[in-house]
C-alpha cells in the first residue's frame, strides 16, 4: 500500500533520500553532505521556512518524493513568498500507476493547507514528460525560458580576467546585494520578477558548496556588484547567474567568453527568456536559441494562495533555479 507525508530529517530519512534522488537524478551524484548543506546550512534569510520533501512510500520503502523550497520572489516589484519545485519523481519501479499525478495533489493541498505560499514554481525542460504530469496535477504554463550558447572562439577583443574581480572566498564574496537586476543608477528596477537573494543567501549558495566550485567573476570599480557565475561541467561551462547593470554584465560575459575560449571548453550556455531582462546584453554577446548540452526550459505554476495563474512580464530567471549538473 502506497501512502503520502512529509520526510523528516532523520539520518535514516536522508540516506533515503540521496537514494532515490540519485536513482532520479544519475548525473547529480549528490552526497550526504550536500544535502545538509542544502536542507540545513544554506541561509534562511530569504525563506519563511525550510525545505519540504513530500514523500510516497510503500512500507519503509520511499518510492516518490516531491521538493518545495520557499523563497521570496518579485511579481513586478511586489515582493511575495512562493515555493521552487524541485527533485520530483518516481522510483522506476513504480511508475505508470498515476503516483506521480498523487503525490503531487498531496504536496499542492499540503501546501495550501499551510498558507505560507502565493504559488509553487518549476522548471522542467522543455518537451519532457514530467510537464503533462505536472499539468494533470494542476499546473499552469507560465512561460518559455530558452537555452542560448556560443562556441568560444578566438575574440576579436579578448577581455582579460584581470579587467574583473574573481571572488572564491568568504572574505571577499557577495556584499550588499539586495536583487540582481540593478540599473546603472543603483536603484531596484521595480518592474523585474523572479526570485530575491540576499548577500549572505548567495555567500552560502556559490562559496560554501561541499561539492561543487564556481567561477564568481565581479565588476571592478565602478561597477562592485555586477557578477556572473560559472560552472565548468566537463568541456561545457554553464552561466549559473547573472546580475547588476547592463553595462556591468556585458563586460563580464566579454570575460566569460574569454575564459571559455582560454580553457578550449566546447561551448558556454546561458538561460535566456524573450522576456528577460538582461536578453539584450546577452544576445549582443553572441549568444544564440539552443545548445550542445541542455534544453530549454517551460516555467510552470500552480497557485496556493493566489486565485489567478501566474503572469510574468520582464523576468530575470537564471540556470541557478534549476542548476545542471
Amino acid at each position: 500500500m502506497i501512502t503520502f507525508g512529509l520526510l523528516d530529517d532523520r539520518p535514516r530519512s536522508r540516506e533515503k533520500l540521496r537514494e532515490i534522488h540519485n536513482q532520479l537524478f544519475k548525473n547529480t551524484d549528490a552526497s550526504l553532505e550536500w544535502f545538509e548543506w542544502y536542507f540545513d546550512t544554506l541561509q534562511l534569510d530569504n525563506r519563511p521556512s525550510p525545505v519540504r520533501v513530500y514523500s510516497a512510500s510503500e512500507g519503509d520503502r520511499l518510492v516518490g518524493i516531491w521538493c518545495v523550497e520557499p523563497k521570496l520572489f518579485s511579481i513586478d516589484g511586489r515582493r511575495t513568498f512562493v515555493g521552487r519545485c524541485f527533485s520530483v519523481g518516481i522510483h522506476a519501479d513504480y511508475r505508470r500507476q498515476g503516483l506521480f499525478v498523487d503525490l503531487s495533489k498531496f504536496a499542492i493541498e499540503s501546501e495550501r493547507a499551510r498558507g505560507e505560499l502565493e504559488y509553487v514554481i518549476g522548471f522542467p525542460q522543455e518537451g519532457k514528460p514530467v510537464i503533462e504530469a505536472h499539468l494533470k496535477a494542476g499546473w499552469d504554463r507560465v512561460q518559455l525560458v530558452r537555452m542560448r550558447s556560443l562556441v568560444p572562439s578566438r575574440p576579436a577583443f579578448p577581455v582579460s580576467l584581470s579587467s574583473v574581480r574573481t571572488v572564491n572566498h568568504l572574505r571577499e564574496g557577495f556584499h550588499d546585494l539586495t536583487n540582481w537586476h540593478r540599473p546603472s543608477n543603483g536603484t531596484q528596477d521595480p518592474n523585474v520578477s523572479g526570485f530575491l537573494q540576499t548577500s549572505t543567501y548567495m555567500n552560502s549558495k556559490w562559496l560554501l558548496h561541499p561539492d561543487h566550485n564556481y567561477v564568481c567573476l565581479f565588476g571592478v570599480e565602478e561597477d562592485p556588484t555586477s557578477h556572473v557565475v560559472i560552472k565548468q561541467y566537463g568541456s561545457v561551462g554553464h552561466i549559473l547567474d547573472v546580475g547588476g547593470s547592463h553595462s556591468g554584465v556585458a563586460h563580464l560575459l566579454e570575460a566569460s567568453k574569454t575564459l571559455a575560449y582560454r580553457h578550449r571548453w566546447d561551448e558556454l550556455t546561458i538561460w535566456c527568456a524573450d522576456n528577460e531582462h538582461f536578453h539584450d546584453v546577452i544576445v549582443d554577446a553572441g549568444f544564440t536559441p539552443g545548445a550542445r548540452y541542455g534544453l530549454s526550459v517551460e516555467v510552470l505554476a500552480v497557485k496556493i494562495n493566489a486565485t489567478v495563474p501566474l503572469q510574468l512580464r520582464t523576468v530575470q530567471f537564471s540556470m541557478s533555479c534549476e542548476e545542471i549538473y
